[in-house]
Parts: structure tokens; C-alpha cells; sequence
């Protein structure tokens, strides 16, 4: 108690300066986002939708170079050990990720190498999947921004319907259905849409400003995930016409 007293003096006679080094790093103090001064929350947001735009773009570039360019495409499509080591490089930059997220710039060359792996996974794209991803991702982030209801409570639902398709997943691998696919695929599209809308208020109102690898992390996978359930759709009805 005489250290928060002290604090508060502390506060109380600090010059100018001072105090606005204290609001610049609230993190520290155990502030959320939600509860910093607007130019702390703005300066956050800016952050992590820059990342995650920066991510999008190499993503996009990546598969683009493996789309388009004819010895890369042929290299993709013939060396499947390549896909499975950068799968397994994706899950092993992330768990570093985990380690080092506060720590600059070691985090942010993780981040870079975790979404070329990504990418590298996700070479071979179709571009209408791409548009249709990003304008639900923007209507859901427009919706999420403006709306007063609390989803914070869905995230043990989530989960637990997340967890539910990975095991209906991997019994599709042993008993084989289209229909079972498509109503997987369409069941994934649906849950990704709102872990974008649960993530994004995640990061409006209870993530600290220094968790920003974090929160562009969550909503990076929200997207490439939403991005292939809805390729396997498409591919569905690209079939079936």
C-alpha cells in the first residue's frame, strides 16, 4: 500500500513530460487497451492492422510467385516434402513467436518467417477466394468496430466447436464424404467469421498495447483460415458445375 501511495504522489507532482511517458507505457501499469488514452488505442490498432496487412501482402505475394511463375508452380506441385517442412518451420516460428512476442526486433523477423512459411503452404490459390475473404473480413472488422454487444463470452464456444471439426476432420480423412466436406468447409467459414469478430474485439478492449504480436497474430490466422474454407467451397461448386 505505501507503494501505490507513493505512486500516486509520485504522479501527482510529475512535470508534463513525465506524465506522458507514464500514458505511453500503460501497458506497464496493467492497463488494457480499452482502458489507455485514445492515442495509445489508435496507435495499437494502427500497429496491429499494419502487420496484418503486411503479413496479407506477403502471403499474397508469395502464392502469387508460385501461381504465376512457371518453374516455381511446377516445384510446388511436384515437391510435397517442401510443403510439410514449411508447415512444420510455421508451427516451430510460432511457438518461438510465443517466447520472444515482447521482444524487438527479434519478434518481428519471427512474424515475417512465420507468415513466408504460411504462404509457402498456401501456394497454390484461387483468386476468388481471395476478394471474397478479404470483403467479409472487412464487413465483419466494420461490424465488430460499431457494435456496443460484449462477444467475450464466446470464446469457450469457440474453442469447443473448433475442436469439433478438427476431430470431424480427421474422421473425414477415414470415412470420405463430399457432402461431409462441404458441410465441414461451410462449418469452418462460419467459425473463422466469428473468431474475426471475437479476436478483433479481443484486441479493442482487453489486450494490452504491448501485446500487438499477439493480437496480429490471432487475427492472421482468423483470415488464412476463413481464406481456406472458403477455397474448399468454391472447389466444391466448381465440381459440382
Amino acid at each position: 500500500m505505501a507503494s501505490s501511495d507513493s505512486d500516486g504522489k509520485n504522479m501527482a507532482t510529475a512535470p508534463p513530460t513525465a506524465t506522458k511517458t507514464f500514458y505511453h507505457d500503460d501497458f506497464n501499469y496493467g492497463v488494457n487497451v480499452a482502458q489507455a488514452e485514445k492515442s495509445i488505442r489508435l496507435a495499437f490498432l494502427r500497429k496491429v492492422y499494419g502487420i496484418v496487412c503486411t503479413q496479407l501482402l506477403l502471403t499474397t505475394a508469395t502464392c502469387a510467385l508460385f501461381m504465376f511463375v512457371p518453374t516455381l508452380k511446377a516445384f510446388i506441385q511436384t515437391s510435397h516434402a517442401i510443403v510439410f517442412i514449411c508447415m512444420a518451420l510455421t508451427i516451430v516460428t510460432l511457438v518461438a513467436l510465443m517466447m520472444k512476442q515482447r521482444e524487438a526486433p527479434t519478434n518481428m523477423y519471427l512474424l515475417m518467417a512465420f507468415t513466408f512459411f504460411e504462404a509457402v503452404t498456401l501456394a497454390n490459390v484461387v483468386l476468388e477466394a481471395f476478394f471474397l475473404t478479404l470483403a467479409i473480413t472487412t464487413a465483419l472488422t466494420a461490424f465488430t468496430f460499431q457494435s456496443k454487444y460484449d462477444f467475450s463470452a464466446w470464446g469457450a464456444g469457440l474453442i469447443s466447436i473448433l475442436w469439433m471439426l478438427i476431430v470431424a476432420g480427421f474422421l473425414q480423412l477415414f470415412f470420405k464424404s463430399e457432402a461431409a466436406d462441404m458441410v465441414l468447409a461451410i462449418g469452418g467459414a462460419l467459425l473463422f467469421c466469428a473468431f474475426i469478430i471475437f479476436d478483433t474485439q479481443l484486441i479493442l478492449k482487453r489486450l494490452s498495447p504491448e501485446d500487438y504480436i499477439i493480437a496480429a497474430i490471432n487475427l492472421y490466422l482468423d483470415i488464412i483460415n476463413l481464406f481456406i474454407e472458403l477455397l474448399r467451397i468454391l472447389n466444391h461448386l466448381s465440381n459440382r458445375g
